[in-house]
């Protein structure tokens, strides 16, 4: 109960926020997208959340996933993004998987699985509105979101593309599925929680799996980002999906 209370707080903190809220990164664009409630059915669950329409769409869209804390704990810093991420046309949805199964330290395989089924759900919802064209829906996650948006990707066929951010090996055990999927794996310097060499180990098995995978490495340390680290992770978020989903001809 509390956890629901929790995530109730956050989105109507979110949705408080000023419609045009910008990242206070460099080349931030004027907001042209809306901002709005969302929810959809992953089994017996109803997972919700917060989706981003953008004025001009592009045809392309992104779910982004929430960290161990919880949506609660990242909505905020998630909200000037995705809003700057709609402004260049994408399709943003930013779903509480933990309404899927509730979030703890020890989980299990089938808190994992289920909290897969609720991101490949939430991109098949994304990919299901109006001005999304089939086949070009991506994953985005950090941390434990980071790690089930890689391993999601790699079981299912409606999504396209996956970036990882500080997510690895630390934060669960791999499957064995594969698929040729783009994957972007941005790890900080130094992590005392997701350990660079986890999110490396991750990346080579990923490759023998049959993804395409890039890793890069921020300039930054530590497993909470900062400000000029979230707009570093975002810049880069964008050129690959630029890349990956509309083969560059959308704006950086």
């Amino acid at each position: 109960m509390r956890r629901g209370r929790h995530l109730a707080f956050a989105l109507a903190l979110v949705w408080s926020l000023p419609s045009a809220a910008l990242a206070d990164c460099d080349g931030d664009v004027a907001h042209a997208a809306t901002r709005t409630q969302a929810s959809y059915q992953s089994g017996q669950a109803t997972v919700r959340g917060l989706i981003y329409r953008p004025a001009r769409p592009n045809g392309a869209g992104v779910v982004l996933l929430h960290g161990a804390r919880g949506l609660a704990a990242d909505a905020q810093t998630f909200d000037p993004h995705a809003i700057q991420l709609a402004s260049r046309g994408y399709h943003v949805l930013v779903p509480n998987y933990y309404d899927a199964q509730p979030g703890r330290q020890n989980r299990t395989d089938r808190d994992l699985r289920l909290w897969r089924g609720a991101a490949r759900d939430g991109a098949a919802f994304l990919g299901s509105q109006p001005g999304m064209e089939p086949g070009r829906v991506a994953l985005w996650g950090y941390s434990l979101g980071g790690f089930l948006s890689g391993e999601t990707a790699m079981e299912a066929d409606s999504v396209a593309a996956a970036v990882s951010v500080a997510g690895g090996l630390d934060a669960g055990e791999a499957g064995r599925t594969g698929r040729p999927v783009p994957v972007l794996l941005i790890h900080a310097r130094r992590d005392p929680v997701i350990s660079p060499e986890s999110t490396r180990r991750w990346g080579d098995g990923l490759r023998r799996r049959g993804a395409m995978v890039e890793i890069q490495a921020l300039r930054h340390e530590g497993h909470g980002l900062g400000r000029a680290a979230w707009c570093d992770v975002f810049q880069r978020t964008r050129t690959f999906l630029d890349r990956a989903l509309i083969g560059g001809g959308a704006g950086s």
